[in-house]
C-alpha cells in the first residue's frame, strides 16, 4: 500500500527555503533562510540577533506604502492551495492562514482549540470527540459543520483523490487503511458526525500527538457543496475556485507573481487579526529581495550569509531561530551505483561539513547530528535528540575513498565510468552550495559531479518521479514527535523518494507505532535512526538551518517558529504599527 507523505516540512512542508519538503541544493530561500527549531545557534554569525518583538521598533526601513497590507516574500509560487493535496512548507504556510480546522498552534507551538468549543478523550485515548463552534463560516456562506471534517478526510483517504497525505489519515484512522483499499464503506471508518456539531473520531492505537495532528493541513475540514460544484480537477486553483473558512480569504492570485489575502470579516476570532491584507509576492534572487526590501517593496524577508554583514553594518536588526528541520543528502537506491551503501557512505563522508556551516552557510547553522532535530519531543517530556546523541558519521576522506572503491565495484560500475550528477536548486544560495559540493567530491573521491540546476517545481517533480541520483533535500515536520521524520523512509512511504527499502527498519517503526511505553518507543526509534544513518546511509544528514530574518517598521507581532515556520504566521495578534 502506498503511503504518500511531506517533504516540509519540514512541514512538511517540506521537505527549500520556500519549498523545504524535497529541496536540494540549500533551499530555494532568495536568501538561504527559512523556519524552526530549538536548537543552539553557532558559527559565525551566531551573535548580534535580535528578539522577533524588537525587530519593528529597531528597523531602518518604513517598509510598504500601502496602508492596510504587509508584503512578504515567499519565494515561489505555492504548489497548490487544496488542504488534501498540499505538501510542501510554501502552499502549507499560506492555508494556514486561510483554513481553520479543529485546533491551530499557539505562539509557543502548543496546540490550542480553534473551531471547537469542547473536546473529551475516551479512557483508552482511541476516540476523540469534538463540540464544534456555531457560528463559523466558509467564505461561500455555508456553515462549518462536522460533516465538512468527515467529507474532507474520507475524500482525502480515496486513491483517486491521490493525496500526498492520505496515508497520515488512513494509517491512523480505525477503518482507514480498509477503506482506502476500497474493502469498507465510510459508515464503516472511525469517523462519526452524529449531528452538525458533534464530531468524533477513532484511532487504531493511542497518538501521543494526536492533539498536533488536528492542526495539520491534512486534518482541516472541506466543504463538499463547493468542492463538486467547482470540479476536483479544478479545486483551489485559482483565487476564485478555493472556499476557506480561515482568518484570511484568497482576494488575487497571479500565478509565478503573488497571492493576496484578505481579512475575513466573518472568521470567528476575527478581533485578532490586526492586518487587514497580505501579499505574497514570489522572489527568488537574493539580490533582488533586498533591493525590494530596501526600495520599499517587502515588509519581511529571510536573510543569507551574504547580506547578513551587510545588513548589520547598516544597524538593520535580524532575527533568527534554528529549524525543526533535517537538510541531508538524498540517494536515488533504485540507480547504480547509489543502490550500494558503500558508495552512499562515501559521498556524506568525503563532505568537510564543519567547513560547509562555518564557511560557506556562516549564518548560525548547525551541523546535524542525526536526522531527527533538536527540539522535538522525546519520552517523558524530555528532547529526543538528546536522549539519542550524535549518530552522525564523522568526516573522513580516507575512508570514503576506499569505501567508494569497494562499493563501485560491489555495484558492477567502474570508476571511470562513473559520472554523478547532482540535482540542486537554480536559486543563488542553491548555487554556492552545489559548488561546494562538488569541490569536495573532486577533491577528497576524485570523482566530477555534474550539477543539474533546477527551480523548485522542476525539483519537486524530478523527486517524486525518480529522476535524480543524488540531491539534498529537506523536511519540516508535520507534528511534535520524531515519528514525523522517521516514518518518512519506510518502504510504502509516498514521499520515500529515494526508495528506500528495509524490512528491519519498517518493523522497527511499525513496532515503535504499537509501542505505548514512552521510553520503550523513544529506544526502538533510535535504533531504527541508526540503522538508517549509520548502517544503511539512505540519508546522509548535512546541518539544521538558522532562519535569519528582518521586517520592516510596518508591523509586529509576527509568529515565527520551529512549526509556524517561514515565512511566518500573521492572524494571531499581529499589528500595524502607528509610525
Amino acid at each position: 500500500m502506498k503511503r504518500q507523505k511531506k517533504r516540509i516540512g519540514f512541514v512538511g512542508l517540506t521537505l527549500a527555503a520556500c519549498l523545504i519538503l524535497t529541496s536540494c541544493g540549500g533551499g530555494g530561500a532568495a536568501s538561504s533562510a527559512a523556519p524552526s527549531s530549538g536548537a543552539p545557534a553557532s558559527s559565525a554569525a551566531a551573535t548580534d540577533v535580535v528578539k522577533s518583538d524588537e525587530l519593528a521598533a529597531k528597523s531602518k526601513y518604513a517598509g510598504t506604502p500601502d496602508a492596510d497590507m504587509i508584503t512578504i516574500n515567499t519565494v515561489s509560487e505555492p504548489t497548490t492551495l487544496n488542504t488534501m493535496l498540499a505538501y510542501d512548507t510554501g502552499s502549507s504556510s499560506i492555508l494556514r492562514e486561510i483554513v481553520s480546522g479543529l485546533f491551530k498552534l499557539d505562539k509557543s507551538d502548543k496546540p490550542i482549540p480553534d473551531l471547537i468549543e469542547s473536546y473529551e478523550v475516551s479512557d483508552d485515548k482511541l476516540t476523540y470527540t469534538f463540540k464544534l463552534k456555531q457560528g463559523p463560516k466558509w467564505s461561500n456562506g455555508e456553515p462549518v459543520t462536522s460533516k465538512d471534517y468527515v467529507f474532507g478526510w474520507t475524500t482525502a483517504m480515496k486513491k483517486e483523490t491521490a493525496a500526498n497525505y492520505a496515508f497520515i489519515l488512513y494509517d491512523n484512522i480505525k477503518g482507514g487503511k480498509d477503506y482506502f483499499d476500497g474493502k469498507i464503506k465510510e459508515d464503516q471508518l472511525g469517523i462519526k458526525a452524529p449531528d452538525d456539531y458533534t464530531l468524533s473520531i477513532t484511532f487504531v492505537r493511542p497518538i501521543p500527538y494526536a492533539l498536533h495532528l488536528f492542526t495539520f493541513t491534512a486534518y482541516m475540514p472541506l466543504n463538499q457543496k463547493a468542492y463538486e460544484s467547482i470540479g476536483a480537477d479544478n479545486y483551489a486553483k485559482e483565487a476564485d475556485k478555493v472556499v476557506t473558512n480561515g482568518a484570511y480569504k484568497v482576494s488575487e492570485w497571479k500565478h509565478n507573481d503573488h497571492v493576496t489575502l484578505a481579512k475575513n470579516e466573518d472568521y470567528w476570532d476575527k478581533d485578532k487579526i490586526g492586518i487587514p491584507k497580505i501579499k505574497y509576492v514570489m522572489l527568488s534572487d537574493a539580490n533582488a529581495t533586498l533591493n525590494a526590501f530596501k526600495a520599499g517593496q517587502l515588509d519581511f524577508m529571510t536573510v543569507g550569509k551574504d547580506h547578513i554583514k551587510l545588513l548589520k553594518a547598516e544597524g538593520q536588526p535580524i532575527a533568527r531561530y534554528i529549524e525543526t528541520g533535517p537538510w541531508y543528502f538524498q540517494y536515488n537506491t533504485t540507480k547504480k551505483p547509489f543502490n550500494n551503501a558503500k558508495v552512499r557512505q562515501a559521498f556524506g563522508l568525503s563532505v568537510d561539513l564543519d567547513s560547509y556551516v562555518n564557511d560557506v552557510l556562516a549564518d548560525g547553522s548547525i551541523k546535524a547530528d542525526g536526522v531527527v532535530p533538536p527540539g522535538v519531543a522525546g519520552a517523558n517530556g524530555k528532547d529526543y535528540a538528546e536522549a539519542r546523541g550524535s549518530i552522525q558519521p564523522k568526516f573522513d576522506p580516507a575512508k570514503a575513498k576506499s569505501l567508494l572503491a569497494e562499493g563501485l565495484k560491489e555495484a558492477g560500475v567502474s570508476a571511470a565510468g562513473f559520472k554523478p550528477v547532482f540535482t540542486c536548486s537554480n536559486t543563488t544560495s542553491g548555487q554556492k552550495d552545489a559548488a561546494f559540493f562538488q569541490e569536495q567530491w573532486k577533491k577528497n573521491l576524485g570523482v566530477s559531479v555534474e550539477l543539474k540546476p533546477l527551480d523548485n517545481k522542476a525539483r519537486f517533480e524530478a523527486m517524486q518521479s525518480q529522476n535524480f541520483e543524488l540531491l539534498m533535500a529537506g523536511w519540516t515536520p508535520d507534528y511534535n514527535d520524531p515519528m514525523t521524520f522517521l516514518d518518512l523512509f519506510m518502504t510504502n512511504n509516498g514521499n520515500n523518494n529515494g526508495k528506500y527499502s528495509s524490512k528491519t527498519y519498517d518493523d522497527l517503526v511499525t513496532k515503535a507505532m504499537n509501542e505505548a511505553d514512552p521510553e520503550k518507543r523513544q529506544n526502538i526509534l533510535i535504533e531504527a535512526e541508526k540503522l538508517l544513518v549509520q548502517t544503511d546511509t539512505a540519508v546522509f544528514p548535512i546541518y539544521y538551518r538558522a532562519i535569519n530574518y528582518t521586517t520592516s517598521q510596518k508591523f509586529t507581532g509576527g509568529t515565527y517558529t520551529p512549526f509556524q515556520g517561514w515565512p511566518g504566521d500573521y492572524h494571531d495578534g499581529t499589528k500595524l504599527t502607528k509610525k
